[in-house]
C-alpha cells in the first residue's frame, strides 16, 4: 500500500524526488561543474535500492567526464534510469554537461557549470492496482475509475553551478530545473517542476603527514578526514546531509545523518530520515563504495533502509605535472 500511495502521488505531482546518499560518487549529478573536475578523466556508476521493504525503488546511473586542458574546461555525459513501484512510474534521463575554471586568487578556483538535460518520465498504468478494482473477497475483478495518465511524458531541463575551491576547502551552489518543464503524466499546465536549490562544502584536514610530504613518506600513510555538508531545497521538501569522511589509502570510512532536526515537518514521517554508512576501498585507479541508509522513527520497520553502490574509475592524466590543474579536494565517495 505504501508503495501504491507513492506511485499515485509521483504521477499527480510535479516531481519525482531523485538522491543518491553518496552524492559526491555521482558529481555530475550533483552539479556540472563537477564535469572535468580531475586532472584527466573517469567512468563512475551507481546503483541505488531504497525501501526494498516497501517496494521496489531502484535508481541506475553511469557517467564518463574528462578534463580539457587546452581550453580549461571539461565535458560530461549522464545517462540515468530511475523506476519506482510495480507499476514501473520511471524517469530516463540524459545530461551533457560543461564546465570552465579560473583561478581568482593564490588559493582559490572558481568552476562554474551547466548542463542540458532531456528527461521523459513513463508509467504502465495497467499493472496499478486501486481499491476500487477489489472486491468483498479480496479479488481484482473490476476495471478502476481513476483517470488514466499519459504513459510517457518528454520534456528538457536545464541545471547551472559553481564551485569555489582551494587546497583544503570547497563550496558550491547547483541550481536544478531552471526551465520548470511541464512534466506532470496528466497533461495539466498547472504542474511543473520545482526549482531545487542545492548548497554543499566541505573542509579536509590531514592526520601527520601531508601530500606536500609524499616525497619522504608513502602517500599509502597519509591519513585524512573531511568534513562535509550538503542542503537540498526545493518548494515541497528539503533536506541537510552533514557527515564525515576519513581516508587512508586504500580504505575509505564515512558516516553522516540526513534530516533537519530543529525544523517541522507535519506532511512527512520525521525531521530526521537516516543516518548513512560508508565502506570505500581503492584498487589502483578503481574506487568501489557501498553504503546503506538506516532509516529512522517510523520508516525503520516499513522501509528496509537502502543500499547503495558506486565504482568509479580514474583514467591516469597524459599531461605533464606543471600542466595540471587544482583538483578539487571533495572525497572520492
Amino acid at each position: 500500500m505504501a508503495a501504491l500511495l507513492i506511485i499515485i502521488s509521483a504521477a499527480d505531482s510535479n516531481a519525482q524526488i531523485i538522491h543518491f546518499s553518496q552524492f559526491y560518487s555521482s558529481p555530475l549529478f550533483l552539479a556540472p561543474s563537477y564535469a572535468g573536475a580531475i586532472d584527466a578523466s573517469r567512468v563512475v556508476v551507481n546503483y541505488r535500492n531504497q525501501w526494498p521493504e516497501a517496494g521496489t525503488f531502484n535508481t541506475y546511473a553511469a557517467s564518463y567526464d574528462q578534463h580539457m586542458y587546452k581550453i580549461k574546461s571539461g565535458i560530461g555525459v549522464m545517462a540515468l534510469r530511475d523506476e519506482a513501484g510495480d507499476g514501473n512510474l520511471g524517469q530516463t534521463q540524459v545530461d551533457i554537461c560543461y564546465s570552465w575554471y579560473t583561478k581568482v586568487s593564490r588559493d582559490w578556483t572558481i568552476r562554474p557549470g551547466m548542463g542540458l538535460k532531456y528527461n521523459k518520465r513513463s508509467i504502465d498504468f495497467e499493472k496499478l492496482i486501486f481499491g476500487d478494482m477489489i472486491n468483498e473477497k479480496g479479488e481484482v475483478d473490476k476495471g478502476t475509475a481513476e483517470a488514466q495518465p499519459m504513459p510517457s511524458k518528454p520534456f528538457l531541463d536545464m541545471q547551472v553551478s559553481c564551485i569555489g575551491y582551494s587546497e583544503k576547502y570547497w563550496g558550491g551552489i547547483s541550481v536544478d530545473h531552471l526551465l520548470r518543464p511541464k512534466a506532470s503524466l496528466y497533461n495539466d499546465d498547472t504542474y511543473r517542476e520545482d526549482v531545487k536549490i542545492s548548497a554543499f562544502g566541505g573542509a579536509k584536514f590531514y592526520i601527520g603527514a601531508t601530500p606536500t610530504a609524499r616525497g619522504r613518506k608513502s602517500m599509502d600513510d597519509v591519513q585524512s578526514v573531511s568534513v562535509t555538508a550538503l542542503y537540498e531545497y526545493s518548494k515541497l521538501s528539503d533536506q541537510l546531509n552533514i557527515g564525515a569522511y576519513w581516508n587512508k589509502n586504500p580504505f575509505t570510512l564515512g558516516l553522516w545523518v540526513r534530516g533537519i532536526p530543529v525544523a517541522v515537518r507535519e506532511e512527512s514521517y520525521s525531521n530526521m530520515d537516516a543516518f548513512i554508512l560508508l565502506l570505500g576501498y581503492k584498487i589502483f585507479d578503481l574506487h568501489i563504495g557501498y553504503s546503506y541508509d538506516f532509516s529512522i522513527g517510523e520508516l525503520l520497520s516499513t522501509t528496509g533502509g537502502a543500499h547503495e553502490l558506486s565504482v568509479m574509475y580514474e583514467f591516469q592524466p597524459k599531461a605533464k605535472a606543471k600542466k595540471r590543474h587544482a583538483a578539487i579536494s571533495c572525497p572520492k565517495l
